[in-house]
């Protein structure tokens, strides 16, 4: 499947990373349609009209973290993929994520080729 017209929401703190992000997701095809500093800020700006099927989100923000901001997508946008994107290259911090409702876990201090793996991974169908 092709990145064209894939919609991604990012959250992160940090302004360096999130417009660094955004220019490289641009950069594949992929549209961000939401930036957010923290899960709640994304909650607040999430419709029906701008939802992503795909959202990227740091594990550790002020307000509302990763780990809430998963959850809150599994109850209230469960057709939202969530990729969990930590400094943390801990895989306690992995496992927590994915028990919460991450589909997959990155590392921000990897290579930014397994984010571009990852993504596309998840436009395959299931059982491809």
């Amino acid at each position: 499947m092709n990145s064209l017209g894939t919609k991604v929401a990012l959250v992160d703190d940090s302004p360096v990373f999130r417009n660094g992000i955004k220019e490289i997701l641009s950069l594949w095809g992929y549209e961000v349609v939401l930036t957010a500093i923290h899960g709640k800020d994304l909650l607040r700006q999430l419709t029906t009209a701008n939802s992503p099927d795909i959202c990227i989100t740091d594990l550790n923000m002020p307000v509302m973290n990763g780990y809430e901001t998963i959850a809150a997508l599994r109850e209230k946008w469960p057709g939202i993929k969530v990729i969990a994107f930590s400094i943390t290259n801990s895989s306690c911090e992995e496992l927590r994520a994915l028990q919460t409702g991450a589909h997959a876990f990155v590392s921000k201090t990897g290579s930014i080729i397994e984010l571009q793996k990852v993504l596309h991974d998840m436009q395959q169908p299931a059982g491809i």
